[in-house]
Order: structure tokens, then C-alpha cells, then sequence
């Protein structure tokens, strides 16, 4: 009989800290609440995902997410992925000890690979305005950006880059100085 059951190993928990440069209010320190995605990708090319979850993050920033398939003592590159913002990489493979993991985006610009983070007072916050989501913060997400502030779009879209439920020119600002200072995903 025990030979039908299968032993399913311990879900591993990453509590991480990250902020999304135009949901982060440096005045108040606290940050709109959003979905993040996070992946875990093995460290050897091709870097493939192993384990991805899905958290509705804090007002500070942070969430705890389940994975199912890591292991502990094996490195993992985290990505963290969010709707209109860049895709960040940590600097490089953190490993799981005792089934947990924490990792903080927010402290220093070296905890993203590429020090691919922008600072914001004290705080090292992901850049925001990749609307379209293709890795880089161009001429095509301010148009979308520029077009949706001009048309007053409103609610959960993916040009509302503070989270304020409007597109208006404090988006349009973010993604045009993102997009002149050529930020794109440093990726491996």
C-alpha cells in the first residue's frame, strides 16, 4: 500500500522585497499593492524556468511566494516580472535553505544583475514604462502611453505605469525618461 503514495517534497518560500518605480511613493515609503511574477531559472545556459509564482504584493513592497518544484541547496536566478515595468534578474543564483528564501531588490542597485535598478531617495526601485512588455523601454511604450493620457484611459491598464488608475502625464514623464535613457532588461 505505501508504494501508491508519492512523497511530494516541501514547497520552498521566497519572501522577497521589491518595489516598481512608479507604484513607489518615497514620500510615504509605501507602494501601490500589485501582481508580481517571479521565475526561478537554473544559473547554467540556458538558463531555463524551473518554478514561477505569482503574489499580490504589500504596500512595503514585499510578498512570500510558494514554489512547488525547487530544491533547496541549488541556485536560482530570480526574475521578477510585472505588467508595465522591466524585467530584473538578481545579481546572480540564491539557493533555498531549510525550504526559505529572502531577497531584497531594494537595497542596493548590485542586487539586480546589470544594476539594472533606478533609485528612488533611498530606495532601488524596478524601472517602470515597459508597456508592451518587450524588454525595453522605447519609442513604442511612450506612444501607447502618450495615446491612452490623451484618450483619459482609466482602471487596471498596462499604461498606468503609478498605478493611479489613470494615464495622464505623470505616466507619460515616467516612460519618456526611461525611454530616453535607453533602459532595457540586462539579461543573461
Amino acid at each position: 500500500l505505501r508504494d501508491n503514495f508519492k512523497i511530494l517534497p516541501a514547497k520552498k518560500n521566497l519572501l522577497l522585497t521589491s518595489l516598481i518605480e512608479g507604484f513607489y511613493d518615497s514620500g510615504s515609503g509605501l507602494s501601490v499593492m500589485d501582481t508580481i511574477k517571479v521565475l526561478l531559472r537554473k544559473t547554467v545556459s540556458p538558463y531555463e524556468a524551473v518554478d514561477s509564482a505569482k503574489v499580490f504584493m504589500s504596500a512595503s513592497g514585499t510578498g512570500t511566494f510558494e514554489f512547488n518544484k525547487a530544491l533547496n541547496s541549488t541556485p536560482y536566478y530570480l526574475v521578477v516580472k510585472h505588467r508595465n515595468s522591466i524585467e530584473t534578474w538578481s545579481y546572480s543564483g540564491n539557493s533555498f535553505s531549510a525550504n526559505n528564501l529572502s531577497y531584497n531588490f531594494t537595497v542596493s542597485a548590485s542586487r539586480a544583475y546589470g544594476n539594472n535598478l533606478k533609485l528612488k531617495v533611498s530606495k532601488y526601485c524596478i524601472y517602470s514604462g515597459d508597456v508592451n512588455q518587450d524588454g525595453t523601454i522605447d519609442a513604442s511604450d511612450l506612444s501607447e502611453t502618450d495615446n491612452d493620457a490623451f484618450n483619459s484611459a482609466s482602471g487596471y491598464v498596462r499604461t498606468d505605469v503609478t498605478g493611479d488608475n489613470y494615464v495622464d502625464a505623470g505616466d507619460v514623464s515616467i516612460v519618456d525618461n526611461n525611454a530616453f535613457n535607453s533602459v532595457s532588461a540586462v539579461t543573461l
